[in-house]
């Protein structure tokens, strides 16, 4: 089991464990390592079904989450999108291994529920859900439009991103249908409530994905997790900002 999954290491230092987010890979994060590589051990982890890690339709949720931690050291795992649900799962699995949590544009329940309202309507999930019949491409480039609604570079960046996921490994339409329902239906507040490691939130203003009102509501999940937000960011900073997120990550990193 362990031999499906791929995880990528750089650097020396500090382990820092990158997750990414849903429809992506590994590569994602290569601008932000060329900079964090500079003081830290940088594990980037493919998740099941994305780049060079296979899918396995007998793991759930909690499986692949602990089949990832037996791969990667004592660190701080950070975790960007749909990423941020694994790390999250990883630490309440694993509370000794790791010591401290980073989320980037994430959000512990990413639909709307009766008490919960700085998050999306399940219909924006269940229309990607039902555009993945269509073919994955065009699915990943719509929801890629998403996140980078707003960005004066969204084109290229998109083009870009396009052609990473190809050349890093086309990802598993299983997985993809799979990480649609971990958006629609994983709530991890509590797991947020009872953690007592440092927190760290990312967010960007101009979020489509990720409401601007949870810099607030965060509060009410755990006065202690430390929210900062970006002006002028959308869902993706870590590419569109990101000499600014290696910087808050060595901050929050170093105290």
């Amino acid at each position: 089991m362990t031999n499906d999954l791929s995880v990528t290491c750089s650097g020396e230092g500090e382990a820092l464990i990158l997750l990414h987010g849903w429809g992506m890979n590994a590569s994602v994060f290569g601008p932000l390592c060329e900079i964090l590589n500079r003081h830290n051990r940088i594990y980037r982890v493919d998740l099941p079904g994305y780049g060079g890690s296979r899918w396995n339709t007998a793991l759930s949720f909690e499986d692949q989450a602990a089949q990832i931690a037996t791969q990667i050291p004592r660190g701080i795992l950070i975790g960007w999108s749909m990423g941020g649900l694994y790390a999250t799962e990883m630490l309440r699995q694993n509370p000794d291994q790791f010591e401290g949590l980073i989320l980037i544009s994430s959000n512990p329940c990413f639909v709307q529920r009766p008490d919960w309202s700085c998050a999306v309507k399940q219909a924006v999930f269940d229309d990607f859900a039902r555009d993945l019949d269509k073919g994955w491409a065009a699915t990943i480039r719509r929801f890629l439009s998403l996140q980078m609604h707003g960005h004066k570079n969204a084109r290229q960046l998109i083009r870009d991103l396009m052609v990473q996921i190809q050349e890093a490994g086309e990802p598993d339409v299983q997985a993809l249908k799979f990480g649609l329902d971990l958006l629609k239906n994983i709530d991890a507040r509590p797991i947020l409530a009872d953690c007592e490691i440092p927190i760290q939130m990312i967010l960007g203003q101009h979020d489509a994905l990720i409401p601007s009102s949870l810099a607030k509501e965060i509060g009410k999940v755990n006065e202690r997790i430390q929210v900062e937000s970006i002006a002028t960011a959308a869902h993706a900073p870590i590419l569109s900002h990101t000499e600014q997120i290696a910087s808050m990550i060595v901050r929050d990193k170093t105290g």
